[in-house]
């Protein structure tokens, strides 16, 4: 049998032998895939802004629909169970993107509003996702490398998708949350735990004033007609409470610890100018103007601290900036405007190494960040105040239910939070600039919050 010619195969392109491969450039509709292309091009911002975080609230709200807000996002954390028997930690099954959400507060029938926060773990391994919610946790902790949750007895912090309880008993749940180089295990540790904070110390204290007896004033628990929140008896003595009461225990529960913590970074910044003085001598004329303008701030915190209801304005201007531009003779001119009024300060750097400092976070632009910052924390403290005192004027001729005063200081609480999250980046920054994790400066408890230990 002749064999058979073999056919003549097309002319094709093999990859092993047609030159160096090209790698194709894959098109990706992802959000993600761009933040993770400018974060590698750029270190700068070592936690970029995501644009899906909507489409995340959205999913989370499916499972939950209490969640109104995300705080924080880990992306890969590992959640463990606490076993008795082996005094040992075991995989708990779920694995995946960490949120950390605040929730619809609580309202008490007492008018107390508790807040509340979980941290949900979106389960990439199953079907079935993980939400502790902190209100019910009786303790939390940092023990190595995992965050610690002890939850209540009937286990409702650690539910599944349907909300419905995954075990009985008391447990101790562990998440273990991946660290990279711009420490965000323990910005996500500070955060869970000054959550958790907050939601048991509201807790406890409606436990104890429900214990005592305390809820409506100095009355009973409400069992007649006329002990109800709603009836005209009760609110005759609750205006009748309130009448020569300056300032109420709640709001100051809410005003004291904000103004508290802005003091707070107000000295810490003071030092970081005091420092810039010795070291930057040559241009004490800016950092003169910047603390004239925080002394102003100061000033206004400490008035508003102890007279809260008499809050006076503060006219001074916060607003600071910092450009480039080209001199007449061609070179590099850096222009200074603010804070406060007059003329700009016009600073010309002898090389290219001088200006990368004046701009950079060790001078020029840590100054400018800090003064934004504090634009945005005055502007919600007097919003804040403002809400407040008109909250207890209108509490004093109180005519209708308290449920509805109870929803203006929902918005108020919520006002409160914003003041928060500014103190935390305001802290992010003053670790970044010191060069250490955040978790140092809790620790210090120097700004009102501290690490449980």
């Amino acid at each position: 049998m002749s064999r058979a010619n073999p056919r003549k195969s097309r002319h094709r392109h093999q990859a092993s032998n047609s030159g160096p491969r090209q790698a194709a450039a894959a098109a990706s509709d992802y959000d993600s895939d761009a933040a993770q292309y400018l974060e590698n091009r750029e270190a700068t911002n070592p936690q970029p802004a995501r644009d899906n975080t909507e489409l995340s609230l959205r999913v989370l709200r499916r499972y939950q629909p209490s969640i109104r807000s995300i705080l924080a996002i880990a992306a890969n954390a590992v959640a463990y169970t606490f076993l008795e028997s082996t005094q040992g930690w075991e995989k708990h099954g779920a694995e995946g993107t960490l949120f950390v959400c605040d929730q619809e507060p609580i309202v008490a029938p007492s008018g107390q509003v508790l807040p509340r926060a979980c941290v949900f773990v979106l389960n990439r391994r199953s079907m079935e996702n993980l939400k502790v919610d902190l209100l019910r946790v009786t303790d939390c902790e940092v023990v190595g490398e995992l965050i610690v949750f002890r939850l209540e007895d009937d286990n409702a912090g650690n539910t599944n998708n349907q909300g419905e309880e995954a075990g009985a008993g008391k447990k101790i749940l562990g998440l273990w949350i991946h660290a990279d180089e711009s420490n965000t295990r323990e910005v996500h540790a500070s955060l869970i735990l000054g959550s958790w904070q907050q939601c048991r110390q509201a807790l406890e204290a409606y436990i104890q004033s429900a214990t005592a007896g305390t809820s409506l004033g100095d009355g009973a628990p409400p069992a007649t007609e006329e002990a109800r929140p709603d009836s005209a008896a009760a609110r005759k003595r609750l205006k009748s409470e309130t009448r020569n009461t300056n300032y109420s225990t709640a709001s100051d529960n809410v005003i004291i610890p904000a103004l508290g913590h802005q003091l707070s970074l107000v000295s810490s910044f003071e030092k970081w100018l005091a420092q810039r003085k010795e070291t930057e001598a040559e241009h004490n004329s800016i950092i003169d103007k910047v603390q004239g303008r925080l002394d102003s701030y100061k000033r206004w915190l400490l008035a508003a601290q102890q007279t809260p209801q008499s809050m006076s304005e503060d006219t001074h201007l916060w607003a600071m900036d910092a450009c480039v531009r080209r001199g007449s003779d061609g070179g590099s001119l850096v222009v200074v405007t603010g804070p406060s009024e007059g003329e700009p300060t016009e600073i010309r750097p002898k090389d290219e190494k001088e200006l990368e400092h004046l701009i950079s976070d060790d001078f020029l632009g840590y100054m400018v960040k800090i003064c934004r910052a504090f634009v945005k924390a005055q502007d919600t403290m007097q919003s804040l105040l403002q809400t407040t005192n008109e909250v207890e004027q209108e509490r004093s001729q109180l005519s209708q239910p308290p449920e509805t005063t109870v929803n203006t200081y929902i918005h108020r609480l919520q006002e409160y939070n914003d003041v928060k999250d500014i103190g935390q980046q305001l802290i992010g920054l003053i670790a970044e600039n010191r060069g250490v994790p955040v978790r140092t400066l809790y620790e210090k408890g120097e700004y009102g919050v501290g690490m449980t230990r």
